[in-house]
C-alpha cells in the first residue's frame, strides 16, 4: 500500500512539470485587429414589426431633431468607420446602393429611417461607395410547437408569468415616453447603456421561455430564431472584414444589443467600441 502511494505521488509530481519546452503561462493572446461599435436605436420611423406598439413619436424631421442628428452624425465622423451597416437584409443591397447613389448625387432626400438619417449622412461624408446590408432572417425550429398551447395542454399554464410581463410593458412604456423628453443623444446613451441592454434582453427569458417537460423545450425553441438571427448579423459583420484593421459601425434597433455585444466581447476579431467613447469625445 505505502509503495502505492508512493508511486501515485511520483506521478501525480510528474504530471504536474511541464513537457520539455512547455510554458506554464497560457498562449498571449493578441489584441483584436478590428474595431466594432454598435449603434443601438428605436426606429425613426416604426414599422410596428415589435412586440410592443411605440404610443409615443418624435418628428425627427423637424429642425431641432434635424441639429441633433447632424451633431451625432459629426460625433460619429470623429469615429471614423470604414464601413457602415445597416438593418436591411442583403437581398436588399441593391436597392440601398440604388439610393445611396442618388443620395450622393443629390437626387434623393433623405427618409426618416434611422438607416438614412444616419447611416446615409454618415457614409457620404466620409466618402464611402456603399452602406452595408447585414440584417438576417430567422429560422424557426420545425415542426413548429406553440408553446402557449403545450403549456394549457401539460398543466403548466403557472409558469405564464403575467407580472412579468406587465413589468417589461412598464419598462417599453417609459422608454416610448422617455425619447420625447429628452435629446436624440441622450436618449441614445441611454438605450445604449450595458445594463440597459441586459435588462431588456431578459424579456426572452421569461413567460413561456420555460414551458416544457422531459426533452420537449417549445418555450426555448420559440426564441431560438430570435439568437439565430442575431448570430446572422453577427457572421455579416465578420464577412465585411477586408482590410488589416477595419473600424466598423453596426447601426441598428437596440433590442440586438445583448446577444450582439457579447458576441462582439467573445470575438478574437473585434474590439467592442462604447458609445460613451464616441459621443463624450472631447
Amino acid at each position: 500500500m505505502c509503495t502505492r502511494l508512493i508511486l501515485v505521488a511520483i506521478v501525480s509530481v510528474v504530471m504536474l512539470v511541464p513537457a520539455a519546452g512547455q510554458s506554464t503561462q497560457p498562449p498571449v493572446w493578441p489584441d483584436p485587429p478590428h474595431e466594432l461599435l454598435i449603434l443601438g436605436t428605436f426606429h425613426f420611423r416604426d414599422a410596428g414589426l415589435d412586440n410592443y406598439r411605440p404610443q409615443f413619436d418624435i418628428d425627427i424631421m423637424s429642425p431641432a431633431r434635424q441639429d441633433e442628428v447632424q451633431s451625432l452624425v459629426d460625433r460619429l465622423v470623429m469615429y471614423a468607420p470604414t464601413r457602415v451597416a445597416v438593418e436591411v437584409q442583403p437581398s436588399r443591397q441593391a436597392w440601398l446602393d440604388s439610393l445611396f447613389s442618388a443620395y450622393r448625387a443629390g437626387s434623393y432626400e433623405l427618409g426618416s429611417n434611422e438607416v438614412f438619417q444616419i447611416g446615409f449622412r454618415l457614409a457620404a461624408r466620409l466618402g464611402h461607395e456603399r452602406v452595408y446590408a447585414v440584417d438576417a432572417v430567422r429560422r424557426f425550429y420545425e415542426p413548429w410547437v406553440d408553446p402557449d398551447s403545450f403549456a394549457i395542454a401539460n398543466g403548466q399554464e403557472a409558469l405564464l408569468d403575467p407580472a412579468l410581463e406587465a413589468q417589461y410593458t412598464r419598462l417599453h412604456e417609459w422608454e416610448d415616453a422617455r425619447k420625447t423628453q429628452v435629446t436624440l443623444a441622450e436618449y441614445l446613451l441611454y438605450l445604449n447603456d450595458p445594463q440597459r441592454a441586459l435588462r431588456s434582453h431578459g424579456q426572452y427569458l421569461i413567460g413561456n421561455f420555460e414551458v416544457g417537460q422531459d426533452l420537449e423545450f417549445p418555450g426555448v425553441d420559440s426564441k431560438t430564431a430570435w439568437f439565430n438571427r442575431n448570430l446572422k448579423i453577427f457572421a455579416n459583420l465578420q464577412r465585411l472584414v477586408q482590410a488589416e484593421q477595419e473600424r466598423l459601425l453596426l447601426i441598428i434597433g437596440a433590442g440586438h444589443l445583448a446577444i450582439l455585444r457579447h458576441s462582439a466581447q467573445a470575438s478574437p476579431q473585434f474590439q467592442l467600441v462604447e458609445l460613451p467613447d464616441v459621443l463624450r469625445r472631447e
